[in-house]
């Protein structure tokens, strides 16, 4: 059982509640000009300000869920940048008004230099078959380390309980990442990377299950042997999975797709046109898919394209597909980050979305300094 500490990071940490109120409304100040543009038009907003200590002011990675009692959480990373070293940890952060506001970043386990990791990698969040929610993340220290940690929550998210991941075994997996699906016949299953340091992988792609709602996870096996990263897990309503998994650089993101027709079993895995408009002058970043509550059998898909492409640096496309035929259709521009000369907020993406009703979604995604403060941002979209 992965041993961590639970506590509280105020945003200007131990600071006073007075504190707290004041860094809260800068979310409602001005909004810089390196801010994304909506092209709905819709104005974009900060849903976490970056921490005022230093030590935590870099946020990312972020996830989010709603539970069933409406409770929307975030999870992300909290560190001075998101690499080796960076100090980076697992944080959650939750809101009881549908996002208009969050809670400080409350740190699951902290990492960092001198600790038992120097970094945590990335996340994987979800709900079991209760709708308890369940928490996996990654920790590493360069290429020589790394391990998978994890909790449950079964109080919508206030406090979190360390899991079993010991099947896992250290330097045997990488990152996981995207979302915990309930699958039938296997119960919770999730996605991730192998990384540099894990034995006797290297590269590919993993899946884990759990049959105790989170409560211990199954020793990792390889679905996928292709050089990608950060697979996003989908389950259709005709009960098929799907993985889109990140191409390494020389295919500059050019995004997988894995496909599973017998509850994870086996998978074939192909290169889609899931790809930059122009892969000479950009790449992409994370994927995300889910499921589109208004058409049966459609998945929605975000690509984050990181490059300059006439005034933007980078932008957040649409695509639009069927899950049997696998059709992806690139539908639109949903969010372009200005390139100011000068200005180093360069550091973007991994949009995340959270249906509302009808055709009305939030985007959750992260946006500042590379090395410094990035706080969390949101906005509205029709899909």
């Amino acid at each position: 059982m992965m041993k961590g500490t639970t506590y509280i990071l105020a945003l200007g940490f131990l600071i006073s509640c007075p504190a707290l109120q004041a860094e809260t409304l800068q979310a409602e100040a001005p909004l810089p000009v390196w801010a994304a543009k909506n092209l709905d038009g819709q104005p974009v907003r900060i849903a976490v300000p970056a921490p005022k200590d230093l030590r935590f002011a870099h946020l990312s990675w972020n996830k989010v869920q709603r539970t069933p009692k409406g409770t929307v959480i975030l999870a992300y990373t909290a560190g001075t940048f998101h690499g080796n070293r960076g100090g980076g940890s697992p944080v959650v952060s939750r809101s009881t008004d549908g996002g208009r506001t969050f809670s400080e970043p409350q740190i699951l386990h902290e990492f960092g230099p001198g600790r038992d990791y120097t970094q945590s990698g990335n996340l994987a969040l979800g709900l079991d078959g209760n709708g308890d929610l369940v928490l996996l993340a990654m920790a590493f220290t360069a290429d020589t380390a790394n391990h998978i940690f994890g909790w449950r929550s079964e109080d919508d998210g206030l406090t979190w309980k360390p899991v079993d991941t010991s099947a896992l075994e250290p330097n045997k997996t990488g990152p996981v990442f995207g979302n915990i699906v309930p699958v039938d016949g296997q119960g919770l299953m999730v996605l991730g990377q192998y990384r540099q340091g894990s034995k006797p992988y290297t590269q590919g792609i993993w899946l884990s299950t759990s049959r105790d709602q989170g409560r211990t996870w199954s020793p990792a096996r390889r679905i996928a042997d292709v050089d990608a990263a950060e697979p996003v897990l989908v389950q259709t309503t005709s009960g098929r999975l799907l993985g889109f998994f990140r191409g390494d650089k020389t295919l500059g993101g050019r995004q997988y797709v894995g496909v599973s027709d017998d509850q994870g079993a086996t998978w074939k895995t192909e290169l889609s046109v899931l790809d930059s408009e122009d892969n000479t002058r950009s790449r992409l970043a994370a994927p995300f898919a889910v499921k589109n509550p208004n058409r049966k059998g459609e998945i929605l898909v975000l690509t984050t394209e990181r490059g300059e492409v006439g005034e933007t640096r980078g932008r957040i496309w649409l695509w639009r597909g069927d899950a049997q035929k696998l059709d992806w259709k690139r539908d639109r521009l949903l969010l372009e980050f200005p390139h100011i000369k000068g200005d180093a907020n360069n550091d973007f993406g991994y949009p995340w979305l959270l249906h509302l009703e009808g055709n009305r979604w939030l985007i959750y995604y992260y946006h500042g300094l590379k090395d410094g403060a990035s706080p969390l941002w949101v906005t509205e979209v029709r899909l």
